[in-house]
């Protein structure tokens, strides 16, 4: 603590820049920290009155927004990364860009703008490039230096884009947007299995991507993959192989919500460092510490900053990491004990040996492999907020699941499935045809895994277990904390106020 003050109060003191790398075939140097533009704009835009018009903005959310950009380029952090989805965030960045150039805070050429749209099966080669062209006018700018296609997230949007029959190949409206110079670079963005990704890459179509990847899992691809299911550790090898940069989606929230980490967590990794900075130099350092012979380069990870401050601990972390590989190192080697000693080595080795994702279980869209890492990350980390929050999504797919339908339909039928895909474990259900490829060895744990996940992150469970303990309705939540251990329960909460687009 009292070195992290001693980083902040020069941070806060003196012009600091983050350390930079070559992003791929780009040759962008990019900033190991680049800023997300989700959680700083007004509204979703999801319900409600939309904002549309700069007339419609609080003067207090675009004020924050303008000194949330200004502090991020102080600190050298000027990748700013948006998406169409994110509401009226790209409205407000344009504002906010025309503020800080009539300044003189920074140029055009100073700053990496990337954003983001996405596909459907009636989108048309002419409406994705009119969407884009929108977008960058919008921004209030004459190019965009990355664009990603958002939600490269299965075979059929891949499809989409080299194949899409009548309406056109829509890679092709980025391939003319480039030529013309509207946009530079051309990439994706994915929450897709590890295979989906894998096909992308092999495309050669795209010189970078953005992927979850994190010390404890690879979220939504965790359980998939060759590499002892590190669900993406492959598909990063491959990245680096077609020299494309690579961009790591969420690391201090789907890496395992680090701005409210769990005492456990925090009991591994101090007093070397605060689980915000391990989970951000295991990144930075992976292509020191990973495994194997092909390298595995990761080049920046995303803070998507709410407020100005919510900047200045990964702005630190990533100062710290030009000198902190040791005090990285020994925190490793606490946690691989840990997991040799609380799963057992050979659990550790096979456990996602034959395991299915949705994409295997044709019939009912278990996301098997998912569920047990989640059963490891919290008996390692103590990471049951984060299995509540993925495994909460499995408990809705699954209630929305027909099984009169086609496994097709009902992932198309569904939205937000291919963002968070996969169907949650069910009590009633023989597994023995989906664990078929399960060595005999696994089969009694995988199915404990399972029910243990259900158990303690099911939100009607969780409910039921606090009444069960004597609880009335209105202290449900207090007396569902006292039955968790409180190795899995916050240690604190870096929020300490409710972002503007949540605000309703």
């Amino acid at each position: 603590l009292v070195e992290e003050c001693k980083d902040l109060a020069k941070l806060l003191t003196s012009p600091v820049k983050v350390p930079t790398v070559r992003y791929g075939r780009t040759g962008i140097q990019m900033p190991i920290v680049s800023l997300g533009c989700m959680r700083f704009q007004q509204s979703w835009n999801r319900g409600g009155k939309p904002i549309n018009s700069p007339d419609q903005l609080e003067k207090e959310c675009q004020d924050n927004l303008v000194n949330i950009l200004r502090h991020s380029i102080s600190c050298g952090v000027n990748h700013i990364e948006t998406a169409q989805m994110y509401g009226c965030s790209q409205m407000q960045i344009g504002l906010a860009l025309k503020t800080l150039f009539d300044e003189g805070v920074c140029r055009r050429e100073d700053l990496i703008i990337q954003t983001k749209g996405g596909i459907s099966s009636s989108t048309s080669k002419s409406d994705f490039k009119s969407s884009i062209i929108q977008q960058i006018k919008l921004l209030g700018l004459d190019y965009i230096d990355l664009f990603s296609v958002h939600g490269l997230n299965t075979i059929d949007h891949y499809d989409w884009l080299f194949n899409h029959g009548e309406k056109g190949s829509l890679i092709d409206a980025l391939r003319e947007l480039k030529k013309e110079g509207k946009i530079r670079w051309i990439g994706f963005s994915t929450h897709a299995p590890a295979h989906v990704i894998e096909k992308a890459i092999e495309s050669d179509a795209f010189d970078y991507l953005n992927l979850h990847y994190h010390f404890e899992g690879s979220y939504t691809a965790s359980g998939d993959g060759d590499e002892n299911a590190e669900g993406n550790l492959g598909n990063i090898r491959l990245a680096h192989e077609h020299d494309m940069g690579v961009f790591i989606i969420s690391p201090y929230d789907k890496g395992g919500r680090l701005y409210t980490p769990s005492h456990l967590s925090r009991e591994l990794m101090l007093p070397e460092m605060e689980p915000m900075e391990y989970g951000s130099a295991w990144l930075w350092h992976h292509e020191k510490h990973c495994q194997g012979d092909k390298p595995a380069p990761i080049h920046t990870i995303v803070c998507g900053a709410a407020r100005p401050s919510d900047l200045d601990q990964p702005v630190m972390a990533a100062l710290r990491s030009i000198t902190n590989l040791e005090d990285f190192e020994a925190v490793s080697r606490r946690i691989e004990e840990r997991k040799e000693r609380v799963l057992g080595k050979e659990w550790a080795a096979t456990w996602h040996v034959g395991l299915p994702n949705y994409t295997q279980s044709e019939k009912h869209g278990f996301q098997i492999g998912n569920t047990v890492w989640l059963y490891n990350a919290i008996h390692v980390f103590g990471l049951l907020d984060m299995a509540k929050d993925r495994y909460g999504t499995l408990v809705s797919n699954s209630g929305k699941w027909d099984p009169n339908k086609t496994w097709k339909e009902n992932v198309f039928a569904n939205p937000g499935f291919n963002w968070m895909p996969g169907c949650g474990y069910d009590p009633s259900y023989d597994y023995s045809s989906e664990l078929k490829d399960v060595p005999e060895k696994n089969k009694a744990r995988v199915l404990e895994a399972m029910k243990f996940v259900h158990e303690w992150c099911c939100p009607e469970n969780s409910k039921s277990m606090a009444l069960e303990a004597g609880a009335d309705e209105k202290k449900e939540e207090d007396a569902e904390r006292k039955l968790i251990p409180l190795e899995w329960q916050a240690a604190y909460d870096m929020r300490p106020w409710t972002a503007f687009p949540e605000r309703g």
